[in-house]
């Protein structure tokens, strides 16, 4: 860290003396906050984004890289001395305020890549390197080198001289890739850090003072939280605040974790900016609550003797319930409760009923949750990941485990919030690579001021899709899968099974059993071993499930003869609420240009359909399934649901960043600067 500017003393009044930037300064930028735009400034900016991510946009890049692939003839022929010439040339000569880095430069870090790692990059993953550095959002297929193109930008973050966050969708990945791109870094003079969540504090303040950090947008975004709480003693008008910070002395300013937020560089940015973006990051403690432990087992208690129907109705599309009139009177009725404040007010009473409704209803084991070790631990419904160190609020948590049975947590009490929506506006420059980025384009455009582009791919795709096939129930879904999977086994193809959760992987796996197939069950526990399957998924007649997207960011390498067999086959058992979901477990066949091919098995009856369609409609659907075209309704009927779901899902997210707006006004710490 930089030495603050000196203070000099005329007359007995300190006057400071600006100097250029020290690190300490730079560890409080952030990018001004700018005002969501409405009327006709918002539509111009619509047609902005439109424009911006026209595909004419990758012409001079193309160019570029074609400059660069000639350079890097020659490049291959330098022993390692005259290479390490060449590499100090392009950092000394690296000039950050070029729109784009020299063709020269981009063929040093590419041969570099070659010669460390053994990954030679790809002309299309070049492409993506300048996209990235131009702050776009780059859509790349699945298995064309996100990783590898986002190592080689950060390269040019470094020689820029600010510092550069690589964010990654869990701690496994953080840390594969941190330890992966070491080597390669490291020869080109780039050091690397990793933050993940058991990294201590001291172990932090020295990861994100290298050059590049690899991490987590959980992690990123609670470090930075935690920063605003160490200065919230600051927090006071512009100018006043400046020469607070600048003038304080090395042995009296606050130890900040971070330095500042310059650039990143977002793997899977879908995940990262839409998926996580629905909950906002909250920081809180224990806060001591009297009487909600049998407050919690008392409205257990009565939710579980109310009958839906005649006590209770319940509202499935706004996850909503609504307790009758007869609800109430047979609450009243059932007596014997306790005594306590909480208790005894009738507001707070049917809040706590309400709550117990909800976690009766809308809140299953091994879907929304799980128990380890006699503790109710949250389940990312995105990925089927289970999240420990999370915790609903509003005393659902509590009321969760009381329907368990377990031992009652203390509440949390929110100090600090953040959604990720504002979080990742206050970089400089911010860009992505993600291999489904066409369904949420408008809205990244809309939020983050990030335009998106299309990558071509490396090689043609050759999976094949063959098509969906609607059940009209479980039983005959189930057969359905059981059946395609034995055939396919019976070629040597390997078969990934897509589900939605981990109820539903456990229950199909208990089937293949039955049937005498071995599998490999994914739910996503834990992230290393999960890495570990998935990476061994393409052997011939191997069978995996895997929760919705687990072992997302590790390849499916075909095994011997798999390519000759057909390759990867994808079964998908359950439409997820977003298309793009779809799409990622899709994008696991097929890769680089691998043979595969993907089948879906809907059932007619399932959430998605029920939630966002009209229960006549479904009853249509059914009953019409053996009808000449059919099978066109119901993909129209399956497109309406999805297309529900993801407004619905917009307009949550819309609402977490409208309620963070909200309590910056009304929390110091978190005032915009």
């Amino acid at each position: 860290m930089g030495a603050p500017p000196a203070a000099a003393v005329t007359e007995g009044i300190p006057v400071v003396i600006l100097h250029a930037p020290s690190a300490y300064q730079k560890s409080f930028y952030q990018r001004p906050v700018e005002k969501d735009l409405q009327g006709l400034d918002g539509f111009a900016k619509k047609l902005a984004g439109i424009w911006r991510r026209r595909p004419m946009v990758r012409k001079p890049w193309q160019q570029r890289v074609e400059e660069a692939l000639a350079i890097w003839k020659d490049l291959e022929s330098l022993g390692e001395g005259a290479l390490n010439e060449r590499i100090e040339e392009c950092r000394m000569r690296f000039d950050h305020h070029e729109s784009l880095p020299s063709a020269e430069a981009l063929a040093v870090v590419c041969e570099v890549a070659s010669r460390t790692i053994r990954l030679k990059p790809y002309p299309v993953q070049m492409l993506a390197v300048l996209a990235l550095w131009g702050g776009y959002m780059a859509e790349i297929d699945t298995g064309e080198g996100k990783t590898l193109s986002i190592a080689l930008v950060a390269v040019f973050a470094a020689w820029s001289g600010e510092p550069c966050h690589i964010v990654t969708a869990n701690d496994y990945l953080a840390a594969r890739d941190a330890k992966t791109m070491h080597r390669f870094l490291a020869r080109l003079g780039v050091t690397v850090g990793v933050v993940v969540g058991e990294t201590e504090e001291v172990e932090r303040r020295r990861a994100y003072y290298r050059m590049v950090t690899y991490t987590t947008a959980k992690e990123v975004a609670a470090d930075y939280l935690r920063d605003r709480l160490r200065l919230q003693e600051w927090d006071r008008s512009g100018r006043r605040q400046f020469f607070r910070k600048v003038a304080r002395t090395p042995d009296g300013r606050v130890e900040l974790v971070q330095q500042g937020l310059f650039r990143a560089f977002i793997d899977e940015a879908d995940n990262c900016l839409i998926d996580e973006a629905v909950t906002p990051l909250l920081i809180s403690q224990p806060q001591r609550e009297e009487h909600l432990e049998e407050a919690c087992q008392a409205a257990w208690f009565i939710a579980e003797r109310l009958g839906e129907g005649r006590d209770y109705v319940i509202r499935p599309v706004e996850r909503m319930i609504d307790v009758t009139a007869a609800g109430r009177t047979a609450a009243e009725k059932l007596g014997g409760f306790p005594e306590s404040a909480l208790w005894r007010c009738p507001r707070r009473r049917l809040q706590m009923i309400l709550l117990a409704l909800e976690a009766k209803e809308f809140f299953e084991r091994g879907v929304h949750y799980i128990l380890e070790n006699e503790k109710v631990v949250i389940v990312d419904e995105g990925t089927g990941r289970p999240m420990p160190n999370r915790s609903w609020k509003l005393g659902l948590h509590q009321m969760v485990e009381a329907k368990e049975r377990v031992e009652l947590t203390a509440p949390s009490q929110t100090i600090a919030q953040i959604s990720f929506q504002a979080f990742f506006k206050k970089y400089k420059i911010m860009a992505g690579a993600t291999g489904t980025a066409r369904e949420i384009a408008d809205e990244v455009w809309s939020i983050y001021s990030v335009p998106s582009v299309r990558i071509p791919r490396n090689r043609p795709n050759r999976r094949k899709y063959q098509g969906i096939i609607y059940c009209t129930n479980q039983e005959e879904r189930d057969e359905r899968i059981l059946s395609e999977i034995e055939g396919m086994v019976g070629k040597g193809q390997p078969v990934l099974v897509g589900t939605r959760s981990v109820s539903s992987s456990e229950e199909l796996g208990r089937r293949l059993s039955f049937r005498g197939i071995d599998c490999e069950i994914l739910n996503a526990t834990r992230l290393a071993h999960e890495a570990a399957i998935i990476a061994k998924a393409g052997g011939a007649k191997k069978v995996t499930i895997a929760t919705n997207m687990a072992g997302r960011g590790t390849d499916i390498e075909l095994g011997y003869g798999v390519a000759e067999a057909g390759g990867l086959h994808v079964v998908a058992t359950e439409p997820h609420e977003s298309r793009r979901v779809d799409r990622q477990l899709f994008g696991r066949s097929g890769r680089q240009g691998d043979p595969g091919s993907v089948v879906c098995f809907y059932r007619l009856d399932d959430e998605l359909f029920c939630r966002n369609l009209p229960s006549a409609l479904i009853r249509i659907l059914c009953r019409m399934k053996r009808v000449p075209g059919a099978h066109i309704v119901m993909r129209c009927a399956q497109c309406l649901a999805q297309r529900r779901a993801e407004s619905l899902a917009r307009k949550r997210r819309a609402l977490v960043s409208k309620n963070d707006a909200s309590l910056k006004r009304s929390l110091g710490f978190a005032e915009e600067r």
